[in-house]
């Protein structure tokens, strides 16, 4: 049978739905992911076999500079990235590197239907996971101070943007992400109420807030092993708060790993491979927010199995 006699429109639901763009981005080969033609000579695209262990290395660079120059640094983080947070916290407490300087802000926390946010006491809190994964993983002697860690309650909701600029004169000096299947960063989804904006200009100026989380975002952390990796949707919260593109675009730097498949970890069989060509090459458009990285200063670390060509199968043995 031949796929070409047989066309279709995408679900209405689709937030991007360009099929001659999409069709662009499906057939971008490995050998051109790297050297594609960029309007911003400062957004770099890296084909690396392990963009956690990259990530991992630009963290602790950021670390060590930051003690060594004594500087005040400040990072949204995102969560949970257990692998990535002991390894550089443990990298740290090997060279005696110290974390005094860093200022860390989660992008992002559950919230229930009525607003309230997950407190760090449940169990899959994002905040609490970096508490744990990255801060307690210091020796006390190198930790920031904990006023220094910043996560969601109930109370800094509506100023968490204005304590990012605060902390750091004007902005974020870096983001750290991954982008979800949605084609979403932190939890800033297209088609929301929440991040409604009649234009690319004004959407740029939304700040943190409370978000009624798109479906397959549900669907996508129903798959976490925080919930079980099992698809349990009501299991899963359906609503958050997360930083705004305004807290992304207006960082000084930018680094995301592309690498992420079922259970967070790259495979043959991956939500990520489509949106982060999509990301990485379509638009820059509210409808795919995370490709509003295209305009910043910043490094994508994209994994080989990510940068493999995506091919249509003829059969699949079941």
């Amino acid at each position: 049978m031949n796929n070409n006699n047989f066309s279709f429109s995408p679900s209405e639901w689709i937030p991007f739905r360009d099929k001659k763009v999409l069709d662009y981005c499906r057939n971008i080969r490995r050998d051109e992911m790297e050297t594609h033609p960029h309007p911003n000579p400062e957004y770099k695209v890296r084909v690396v076999p392990h963009p956690q262990s990259a990530i991992t290395a630009e963290l602790v660079n950021r670390i060590w500079k930051s003690d060594v120059e004594d500087k005040k640094t400040v990072i949204i983080f995102p969560n949970p990235w257990r692998n990535v947070y002991n390894a550089a916290a443990d990298i740290c407490n090997t060279y005696n590197i110290s974390a005094r300087n860093i200022h860390a802000f989660c992008m992002d926390e559950w919230a229930d239907e009525d607003g309230n946010v997950a407190p760090i006491s449940y169990a899959p809190s994002l905040g609490g996971a970096f508490l744990k994964e990255f801060y307690m993983r210091f020796r006390p002697d190198l930790r920031p101070s904990l006023e220094q860690m910043h996560y969601y309650t109930n109370e800094n909701i509506e100023n968490y943007s204005d304590l990012i600029e605060e902390a750091g004169d004007g902005c974020a000096d870096l983001v750290i992400s991954a982008t979800g299947w949605i084609g979403h960063t932190a939890f800033v989804d297209p088609g929301t109420e929440a991040f409604k904006a009649d234009s690319l200009e004004e959407f740029l100026t939304l700040g943190t807030r409370f978000v009624d989380n798109r479906r397959l975002t549900i669907i996508q952390n129903s798959m976490a092993p925080t919930f079980g990796a099992s698809g349990d949707l009501a299991y899963t919260p359906a609503y958050s708060v997360s930083v705004g593109p305004r807290d992304i675009f207006n960082a000084r730097d930018h680094l995301e790993r592309h690498d992420l498949g079922y259970f967070g970890n790259s495979s043959y069989s991956s939500w990520e491979r489509m949106i982060s060509r999509l990301q990485i090459y379509g638009p820059v458009t509210k409808d795919v927010p995370a490709s509003i990285f295209q305009r910043c200063k910043g490094t994508v670390f994209v994994s080989e199995d990510m940068a493999r060509p995506i091919e249509k199968m003829d059969f699949v043995a079941l």
